[in-house]
């Protein structure tokens, strides 16, 4: 599951990925699964890259790829996994959200653009809290 999860974050476009890698780093708004369509502060990883970006809803992503069609989905189930596990919301938030951003950091490393890299290392490196 978690291995789906990471080719389909392979498989976005480098905006979209900025924009989760700056909304995860910020955690302004918090990372949840099954919250689609909500604008509560929390959201899924289209939602939270979609306010980033600026365009307001993560639904306006899915039109970018396949890839991102399948990111909810796929967050969803892994959310549910986690959450079922730890039996606590907050505890399954910092596992998925560490997941997501070792996947992302893992992109990144692939993307072979060591200036790129490094600007978002920061982000990309983030523990959640």
């Amino acid at each position: 599951m978690r291995d789906d999860l990471r080719a389909a974050l392979g498989g976005l476009d480098a905006p979209i990925l900025e924009g989760m890698a700056r909304a995860l780093e910020r955690d302004r708004d918090r990372l949840v699964g099954g919250a689609w369509g909500a604008d509560d502060g929390d959201g899924c990883l289209l939602t939270l890259a979609a306010r980033e970006l600026g365009t307001g809803a993560g639904e306006e992503l899915l039109r970018s790829s396949v890839a991102a069609v399948r990111v909810p989905a796929l967050f969803d189930e892994l959310w549910a996994v986690v959450l079922a596990r730890t039996g606590d919301a907050e505890a399954a938030r910092r596992v998925t959200q560490r997941l997501v951003v070792e996947a992302l950091a893992r992109r990144a490393g692939q993307d072979g653009d060591s200036a790129a890299v490094s600007s978002r290392e920061t982000a990309l490196s983030a523990r959640p809290r």
